[in-house]
């Protein structure tokens, strides 16, 4: 619903100069003072996954307050959360900064997840429902569909929502929390490994394996799977 609106802000925030656009104030209204916060990280959090905001971007809380017609309170409260996460930088002296993260912690970021995924899908495989195996396949099926348009921005957030259901049929809920930050913060980079032309068609391969091994309920192998499906994205950087 907001979609163009959001582009035009965007571009406002890049360009670092007036354009005499209009606020959109009615684009962000919404009762609720928390759901207008999240709103605004949701907004944030996508644009610096695409890349809109490079790393090292300082991202002004009034600018964005005044852009969108709200107050800076929630903007503030969005800026946290992408902090929590590791998005960005809350620095007293520059202000927010849009994290910048070496290929060292990238490895080290996929190499935890790879263990947690693997772990994931083993539990998994001892557990799984006919009606879960069907919610996985769903998944995969719009995977294909989003692979076959090179959508590589929303088949990184299908493929994350594919694997945080694995674990959540585990119902382990430690490993479920520890999962939730790993995979924000992978989701950057993971999008980069999946623009290189044919990683895309490879992971959903590496997908139907997981998925196979589940619904066999061989844990070993669910486990080796999910490994190696990680590992694979690893092998870029």
């Amino acid at each position: 619903m907001y979609t163009n609106k959001v582009i035009i802000f965007i571009f406002f925030l890049i360009r670092e100069k007036p354009i005499g656009i209009k606020k959109m104030k009615n684009t962000l209204k919404i009762k609720g003072y928390d759901l207008l916060s999240k709103k605004v990280y949701r907004i944030l959090k996508k644009e610096i996954i695409k890349g809109s905001f490079k790393p090292g971007f300082k991202m002004l809380e009034a600018k964005i307050a005044e852009q969108m017609g709200i107050s800076r309170t929630p903007v503030r409260e969005a800026l946290r959360e992408l902090a929590a996460e590791g998005f960005v930088i809350l620095n007293p002296n520059q202000g927010v900064i849009v994290r910048s993260v070496s290929p060292d912690s990238i490895r080290e970021i996929l190499q935890i997840r790879s263990v947690l995924d693997g772990l994931a899908a083993r539990l998994a495989a001892y557990v799984v429902t006919e009606k879960e195996i069907k919610e996985l396949e769903n998944y995969n099926i719009k995977m294909e569909i989003l692979a076959n348009q090179n959508d590589a921005l929303n088949y990184g957030e299908e493929d994350i929502a594919f694997h945080g259901f694995i674990a959540s049929i585990c119902k382990n809920k430690q490993l479920i929390n520890l999962r939730k930050n790993i995979s924000a913060q992978s989701l950057r980079y993971r999008i980069s490994s999946l623009r290189i032309p044919g990683r895309l068609h490879k992971s959903l391969k590496e997908h139907w394996k997981i998925i196979e091994a589940i619904k066999e309920k061989d844990p070993g192998r669910a486990d080796r799977m999910g490994r190696k499906h990680i590992e694979n994205a690893l092998k870029i950087f």
